[in-house]
């Protein structure tokens, strides 16, 4: 007998432009990556990587992220470390992620908060189907229902 939650591991690659408030009206191009498992009920962990390029003023290393992802298929909340090339200064941010949008906000120790919004090609996550539950019976027995009787009784 089979039963429980079935799990489907996804990795998938992504682009994006992502605006800073207080970055100016110019977004950033974004190259990501994500790796999940979703899980039959929904439930879905992973990882999201994403390396920004500044356009404004000429293409520049911006930021490289790496997020831990929590939620359900369709929308998750993120954490993430992350090194900013532009300000030359580590972060910690926190969003959420949803289908082809994100936000959130990135800490600094100068100057601070700065929120983000993205619009993304990422979709959402395939839910895979939840396992059957089959039934066997040894040689000799037949299936009744969920029992196995012998096959002259």
């Amino acid at each position: 007998m089979t039963t429980g939650h079935n799990s489907k591991t996804q990795t998938r690659a992504y682009i994006g432009l992502n605006w800073t408030w207080g970055g100016g009206y110019t977004p950033a191009l974004v190259l990501g990556a994500t790796n999940t498992r979703v899980q039959s009920d929904g439930d879905t962990t992973g990882a999201k990587l994403a390396f920004h390029i500044n356009l404004l003023g000429g293409p520049a290393p911006g930021m490289l992220k790496l997020s831990y992802l929590n939620g359900k298929e369709d929308f998750q909340g993120e954490i993430g470390v992350g090194y900013n090339f532009i300000k030359s200064a580590p972060l910690l941010g926190v969003g959420v992620n949803a289908p082809y949008i994100s936000a959130g906000v990135d800490g600094y120790l100068n100057p601070g908060f700065v929120p983000y919004a993205t619009l993304h090609s990422q979709g959402q996550y395939d839910k895979p189907k939840g396992k059957t539950t089959s039934y066997s019976c040894p040689p000799g027995f037949v299936l009744v229902g969920t029992s196995c009787r012998r096959e002259d009784d």
